[in-house]
């Protein structure tokens, strides 16, 4: 096997930093990285040398590229990053596809209660599951977060004060609507069988429920821009939705900022309050001690009960609510959102290790030791299989959108997370392709 891990990436504001983290600690246990947009590496799988490929979910379409990985040699090996903020089983199943399960060699699960979970669903998979903690949450705790410091700072002398409303519509409001059915979509990931009622029937009611919960947002959002002329409100669309519809819906409005592509933990650290309706970044504001709110106007819904933002933040029914308790924390510091620090004790209880910044150690360390012996990667040169050519993937605009990163800013980010993870040794960065690159220990 070959010192080289191979991670690809979908989407950058989630994933870039937490995936330099973990190449960073690759670097440091003189292993290669392949690092980058998932669309070039995918059509790739075959040509490039074996190693391990870290694949970023476990979803039925990722498998199609789990199936390629193991037929080409590679060990394949997968976190799950649509989970991280799962408060209940049933939020844990729906995670992983069968197919996935099949094809898994390793399978790092960020709790053991997450781990119990997928070792329930699929027995088949017990023995591959490693239970690491997850780079994303080291991020967020006292461990990672000071990173951020500086550019929340510039936040706040730029914007002023500001409540951020984090939206997650990607279903109703979806990147691809203008080129395909999102319906397609959720069948080809496995969340929809259009031959199963129960399965069409809980479509459905996600969909009332994402529309509901948009109604109240806009609500207040609106409110926000009417009353409070003090206060900016920051609308940060989840990287699946159509920005366009905000910008559009609220492009006359002075004291309403769109902002697309950019980190979402230094905007959170920066803003006064986070409101959201049960998305993943109101329990990242819960571990970042930023005050958040719920906004939840159907509680009995599936999805409500799915997500541990619901668990620790504060929480109201509607929008009428929400607009009195941002209004009088903003005023006095007092209501339901002063509560927040009672709600942020659960994530200690759920993510283990917290603060402590082993998840990316640790990922690394098992897939090294299941690749055994390898040859150093000071004297190993990465280049493609004998015989093969590289194929280029002209990227469509929406994943341009999704992950796109320069030479400049990998090294940039790649240089803060290797200070983190205590990285001393020199490296070496090569472009491959569009926003996918080769980082490799300099040689002795």
């Amino acid at each position: 096997m070959n010192p080289v891990i191979y991670m690809s990436v979908e989407l950058k504001p989630r994933d870039l930093d937490s995936r330099l983290l973990i190449a960073a600690e690759a670097l440091k246990q003189d292993l290669h990285v392949v690092f980058g947009q998932q669309w070039a590496l995918s059509k790739n799988i075959y040509a490039v040398p074996e190693g391990a490929f870290l694949f970023k979910t476990v979803n039925e379409i990722q498998a199609t590229q789990m199936i390629d990985a193991r037929e080409a040699g590679h060990i394949v090996s997968s976190t799950d990053e649509e989970v991280l903020a799962c408060g209940s089983d049933a939020c844990f199943e729906a995670g992983m596809g069968p197919t996935a399960a099949a094809n898994l060699d390793l399978f790092f699960a960020q709790s053991h209660s997450h781990a119990d979970v997928v070792a329930r669903q699929h027995p088949s998979v017990s023995d591959a599951i490693c239970v690491t903690g997850n780079p994303r949450i080291d991020l967020l705790s006292s461990w990672g977060r000071n990173i951020y410091a500086k550019n929340a700072s510039k936040i706040r002398e730029r914007v002023g004060r500001f409540v951020l409303f984090n939206t997650n519509f990607g279903t109703i409001n979806s990147i691809w609507n203008a080129r395909e059915n999102p319906v397609d979509i959720a069948i080809r990931i496995g969340r929809l069988d259009p031959n199963d009622p129960e399965s069409v029937a809980a479509y459905e009611n996600l969909l009332t429920w994402e529309r509901d919960n948009m109604a109240a947002m806009e609500n207040v959002i609106s409110w926000l821009a009417a009353n409070q002329s003090d206060v900016t409100a920051v609308i940060r669309p989840h990287p699946a939705e159509d920005a366009s519809y905000w910008v559009n819906k609220f492009r006359d409005v002075d004291n309403i900022h769109v902002v697309m592509g950019t980190g979402h933990i230094p905007w959170t650290l920066a803003a006064e309050v986070l409101v959201h309706t049960t998305c993943s970044t109101g329990m990242e504001a819960a571990l970042l001690g930023t005050p958040a709110l719920s906004v939840t106007p159907r509680p009995q819904a599936a999805h409500h009960q799915y997500n541990l933002s619901n668990k620790v933040n504060p929480s109201v029914l509607d929008a009428k609510q929400a607009c009195a308790a941002v209004g009088q924390y903003l005023a006095d510091r007092t209501g339901p959102i002063a509560m927040s620090e009672r709600y942020a004790e659960t994530p200690p209880q759920t993510f283990p290790n917290l603060g402590q910044g082993h998840a990316a150690a640790a990922i690394v360390s098992e897939i090294k030791t299941r690749m055994g012996e390898v040859q150093s990667g000071r004297d190993y040169s990465w280049e493609l299989r004998s015989g093969e050519a590289w194929i280029r993937v002209d990227r469509r605009a929406e994943w341009q959108e999704k992950f796109s990163v320069d030479s400049q800013e990998v090294a940039s980010r790649l240089q803060i997370m290797g200070n983190l993870a205590g990285l001393t040794t020199g490296i070496k960065l090569q472009k491959i392709d569009d926003s996918l690159f080769h980082i490799y220990p300099a040689s002795a």
